[in-house]
């Protein structure tokens, strides 16, 4: 929790490039009780403001907008964002940043650069395209949440010295596969990684090699095969591959594989009883819990 609150309201007086727009914000000092209102062409952010949150129309955000000596919480949400001009954060020391649910198409090569932040949020765009090259020496940056965007794959060149991302969030976009090696730009630490809601119907074996991950979620995709790599590559202690297409699942529980899987979650597949009850029986052997619904367990069990 934060130590204190600032809200930042920032009305553009036209829509475009003009740059005469007028910046007006509130600031909320660490009592929670003191504010104050300003207005000029750039937001001043010194040591005794640690969260500022944007509330009104910000169409672009260019450089020399930001003047922030020391932030924790930088709020820029649902204010139309369309464009963020290369070199906008340069300098700014801020630790976490959330641009969500506006409307960038596009992230550009080093617009992040250097930025000191642990938490960035691009959720609720849309989002489409990242050049090389955008997450650029981030080195701080842990959680990375991209949901809800319009996004087809993920490529290595988007990071560049960015080793640290232990959470990464893809859910709810346009994948339709898991290329080989995706996933290396990981950090080599516990990870949880959530590619729900996506349109995935290929895992390429090598997709999450060695990876060490606490979760991973490919729910509510159309995944038909599983394969056996994705547990003898990796450690993995939650798989999530629930509402998928799922009729065969791999022998992964047997001493030869050696998985490190604890829970599998499989429900809501159209599993062979064949699996089914190769799944309750690794269970039963004190093998990862598995979750399947009740009634598809029934039908197995009276046929």
């Amino acid at each position: 929790m934060f130590t204190s609150v600032v809200l930042v309201v920032l009305y553009s007086l036209v829509n475009g490039h003009n740059s005469n727009n007028l910046i007006t914000y509130e600031l909320t000092f660490s009592d929670l009780y003191s504010t104050e209102k300003l207005s000029g062409n750039v937001i001043n952010v010194d040591n005794n403001i640690s969260a500022v949150s944007v509330l009104e129309n910000l169409p672009e955000l260019r450089k020399g907008m930001l003047n922030i000596t020391y932030l924790i919480y930088l709020c820029i949400e649902n204010v139309n964002l369309q464009y963020m001009e290369e070199g906008v954060f340069d300098n700014q020391n801020i630790s976490l940043i959330s641009l969500a649910s506006n409307k960038l198409a596009k992230i550009q090569s080093r617009i992040f650069d250097n930025l000191p932040i642990i938490f960035l949020s691009l959720s609720g765009n849309e989002i489409n395209f990242i050049e090389n090259g955008a997450f650029r020496n981030m080195l701080s940056l842990r959680e990375l949440i991209l949901s809800q965007n319009k996004l087809t794959q993920i490529s290595l060149g988007y990071f560049d010295n960015t080793p640290h991302i232990l959470f990464f969030d893809v859910s709810f976009n346009e994948m339709t596969k898991i290329e080989d090696g995706s996933f290396s730009f990981l950090s080599d630490g516990d990870l949880t990684i959530l590619i729900n809601d996506n349109a995935v119907e290929e895992i390429h074996p090598r997709g999450f090699e060695n990876l060490k991950i606490i979760q991973l979620s490919l729910s509510n995709n159309l995944v038909r095969d599983v394969p056996v790599e994705l547990f003898t590559k990796n450690k993995i202690g939650m798989l999530v591959l629930s509402s998928n297409q799922i009729e065969e699942f791999p022998d992964i529980f047997s001493e030869e594989t050696n998985s490190t899987v604890k829970r599998v979650a499989i429900y809501d597949n159209p599993l062979n009883c064949e699996t089914v009850e190769k799944l309750i029986d690794s269970e039963r052997k004190s093998g990862p819990s598995c979750f399947l619904e009740h009634d598809r367990v029934a039908r197995c069990r009276q046929n």
